[in-house]
């Protein structure tokens, strides 16, 4: 998925600086944990295209992660490894934002639903075609 040269350009309209200062965990997450950050990024692909493939399509960012966290848990190491490495981070909040990062590469237009409190941004968020 991020070897295709148009979606690379795609990532780098993310400005930086007009994001809140949480997405230091997000970047710090993704910069010095690549093996995490691809294994997370492959399962909330696979669950995304799951997602596409429904009648009416929709990702809820909620139950897609809770799907990958809970998937992660049984055959992994990542929250023992996420939280030796990011002890002061929410695993929830990095992938609700990883999320968030894959549907803006995404070739489909998806629509975002804001959620009521500013803290859920991510993790609560919906998403429609």
């Amino acid at each position: 998925m991020l070897t295709d040269p148009d979606r690379k350009s795609i990532r780098s309209t993310l400005n930086r600086s007009n994001l809140p200062y949480y997405w230091g965990g997000y970047f710090a997450y993704q910069s010095t944990a690549p093996d995490l950050h691809y294994l997370t990024e492959t399962e909330l692909t696979r669950e995304v295209d799951r997602c596409k493939s429904q009648e009416r399509p929709f990702v809820d960012s909620q139950v897609v992660i809770n799907q990958v966290l809970t998937r992660l848990s049984s055959n992994h190491t990542f929250h023992r490894q996420f939280s030796e490495r990011f002890s002061d981070l929410h695993r929830e909040q990095i992938l609700g934002m990883q999320l968030y990062t894959i549907m803006l590469n995404d070739e489909l237009t998806w629509v975002y639903i804001e959620t009521q409190h500013q803290g859920h941004l991510f993790p609560h968020a919906t998403y429609f075609i």
